[in-house]
Formats: structure tokens, sequence, C-alpha cells
């Protein structure tokens, strides 16, 4: 499915954003800047279907978080992996990977990152001495509280933005659409 936007009109659902390369390069007005700012409508072609949708819903949201991670010296993914930590409860890589939405490879890499900062702490295995067990460092537990102190404040303007119902019923639909499609098989 497909939603036309005319150039010109606002679209409040996505927020603005340049990359690094297109704020240091001069940018020619293309045919839709020039219309715009002539004056003139032109059709704009949005794709509405399903997993582009979610994407964007995400980075509406994001759009708000993401300033705030960047004040506190994360990144997302940093973000969702230490979050799903405990200062007192050491989790092994693979539950930490499915809980934290990370690849291994990517998880792996946070990890050194974020010891070499002092945030986490590996601890060897009750069970298995050459498997480690990660727990955040008291640094860290202090840094993921004050994170999610201004993170909790944005989530509450957010959530007041799009209302708590639909929030909640919004929660209940992505459940449900994990639920029925893990383990799915296309016939």
């Amino acid at each position: 499915m497909r939603t036309r936007l005319r150039t010109g009109e606002a679209d409040d659902r996505l927020p603005a954003r340049k990359s690094t390369a297109q704020k240091k390069k001069r940018r020619v007005p293309g045919h839709a800047e020039r219309a715009r700012r002539s004056g003139q409508a032109q059709e704009v072609v949005l794709e509405t279907g399903l997993p582009v949708a979610l994407l964007r819903a995400r980075e509406a949201v994001m759009f708000h978080m993401r300033p705030i991670l960047r004040a506190h010296g994360f990144t997302e993914q940093q973000w969702r992996l230490l979050r799903k930590l405990d200062p007192t409860v050491p989790i092994d890589k693979t539950t930490l990977s499915f809980r934290a939405t990370l690849l291994m490879p990517s998880l792996l890499r946070i990890l050194k990152d974020l010891e070499e900062a002092d945030l986490i702490r590996l601890v060897s295995s009750d069970r298995n001495p050459r498997l480690s067990r990660v727990v955040l460092s008291a640094k860290g537990a202090s840094a993921v509280a004050r994170t999610s102190a201004d993170i909790e404040r944005a989530m509450k303007a957010v959530k007041a933005r799009i209302g708590e119902g639909s929030v909640a019923r919004l929660l209940e639909l992505l459940q449900t659409v994990e639920s029925r499609l893990t383990g799915f098989s296309l016939p």
C-alpha cells in the first residue's frame, strides 16, 4: 500500500535528519525541492507496508530518545544491552543477545567497548569456568540509573502525545505479531 503526499505539505511523522555527508556537501536542489520552493505541489509516494510502517514508527520514537542517549555517551545498541543487565545477577551472553535483540558478533564488540569503559564486568560461570557472564559494574549501574531517569521522562512525554490507551493497544498488537510469526514458515 502506498500513501501519496504532496511536497510542501508537512509530514509530522518523519523527523528531518541529515547525514554527516549531507551536511558537509553543498546540496543542489532537486526537482521536488525546487517545486516546493516555487509553491508547486508534487506528489511523493511513501511506502506504507507493514515492515516500513514499523520502521517509521520506531524512528519516530527514537528521534526523541537518541539525543538523550548521545548526551549520556551511549549508542542505541549499547543502551539496549546495558538496560538488560543487573549489578548483582550475571547473565550469559546468549541470553543477553536475545534480550537486547543484538546479533552475537555485535554483542561481543559492544561488550568489549563497555568493558574498556568500565561499565560492565565479565565474571566466570559457576558451571563452566571457560564461559563468562556479564554484570554491570558500579560505574555502569550509576550510568544506567542516570540515563534511565532521562529516558523515562522522555517516554512519558511520548506516551502522553500518543495516548496511554493507544500505546497499550500498540504494545498488545506488537506482541501478537511477534508471537504469531515466531516459528512460522511461509508455505
